[in-house]
């Protein structure tokens, strides 16, 4: 996952440290009080009381600039955005941070020009964004702290898996949906059917879709959810996250409740969500699928989307860290 907002759920909220922050309250919940310290620079050490999920955190020295996000749940750093020539010194800053926070992974979208120079620090290609940059590619390059977070277990099922997709011909016909289906772009009155069934399906995801005012903080920002209904009732649903800057949009968030699997549903609305992205200048998709799912893995091969690495542990969803595939397409 790649979203970029700062999110804490807490009552209290203490910070040493002038941070740039977005509280948003679940009152509805008794929820469990963390106490959290993150050092971001030398000396200086913040203080959290509350629930994290991440904090975006900006760096501006004489000769680079970088964009964090402190992706608190996912025990990771993101590096969103970056601007210099000293590579050592950006990246002695993010090993820093990784460090004293005891985060195991830190990932970064290079450009074209200056992917390589990342390689001399530590950092290895995952996999290419291509057409990510307003047409040009982007380079997936992380490095790893531990060997836990490193090593994947399940690297051969998901060798397996992308090996038998290769059989699989794109074939962007589109699945015409039974009786009593209906497609709908997504309003705020839908937010509450919308978090039910990201309950329903993920034991954890990697940002809080269970919370309403997440949700609707993501339709502020320039996030589009589409779903199908059946019966008055969401059973299926996916998003697309634009970057209108570098005309590029993630297709995630998708998920179906288990006993309507098997129609064709994600299909249709992803078909649908290329439709509605071309109308807005998008030229780049992607979507990084959990890499042990054949079925989601099996639907962006059958929509005409290429294969192009696989981020190792990358994220904290179904009750764990798990290894995610990228996919790209070009419209």
């Amino acid at each position: 996952m790649c979203r970029h907002y700062i999110y804490f759920i807490c009552p209290i909220l203490l910070i040493k440290e002038h941070i740039k922050i977005k509280v948003l309250n679940k009152k509805s919940e008794v929820l469990r009080m963390e106490i959290i310290d993150l050092t971001l620079n030398k000396g200086k050490k913040s203080t959290i009381h509350g629930n994290v999920y991440s904090i975006t955190y900006e760096i501006q020295e004489e000769d680079y600039y970088l964009k964090l996000v402190i992706d608190y749940f996912n025990k990771r750093l993101k590096v969103v955005n970056y601007d210099g020539k000293n590579y050592r010194g950006m990246a002695q800053r993010i090993d820093f941070i990784a460090k004293e926070n005891s985060f195991d992974k830190v990932f970064i979208k290079a450009t074209s020009d200056d992917w390589e120079e990342f390689m001399a620090y530590g950092y290895i290609l995952e996999g290419i964004f291509k057409y990510y940059y307003n047409g040009e590619h982007g380079y997936c390059l992380s490095k790893f702290y531990t060997s836990s977070r490193r090593d994947s277990d399940t690297i051969e099922k998901e060798n397996e898996i992308i090996e038998k997709l290769t059989n699989f011909k794109s074939n962007n016909d589109s699945v015409k949906l039974e009786k009593d289906y209906e497609i709908k772009i997504a309003k705020k009155e839908d937010i509450p059917k919308i978090v039910k069934l990201y309950d329903e399906v993920f034991k954890t995801y990697p940002i809080p879709l269970n919370n309403m005012n997440y949700v609707n903080t993501l339709m502020e920002n320039d996030v589009l959810f589409m779903y199908i209904e059946h019966k008055g009732q969401i059973v299926s649903a996916a998003s697309a996250d634009m970057d209108t800057l570098h005309k590029n949009a993630e297709i995630t968030d998708c998920a179906t409740n288990n006993k309507h699997r098997g129609k064709g549903l994600m299909s249709i609305i992803i078909n649908n969500l290329e439709k509605e992205m071309i109308k807005r200048d998008i030229v780049c998709l992607y979507s990084i699928a959990r890499s042990v799912s054949f079925g989601m893995n099996k639907v962006f091969k059958k929509q005409g989307y290429s294969y192009t690495g696989r981020l190792i542990n990358n994220c904290n969803i179904c009750g764990k860290f798990e290894d995610m595939n990228l996919w790209v397409k070009k419209i």
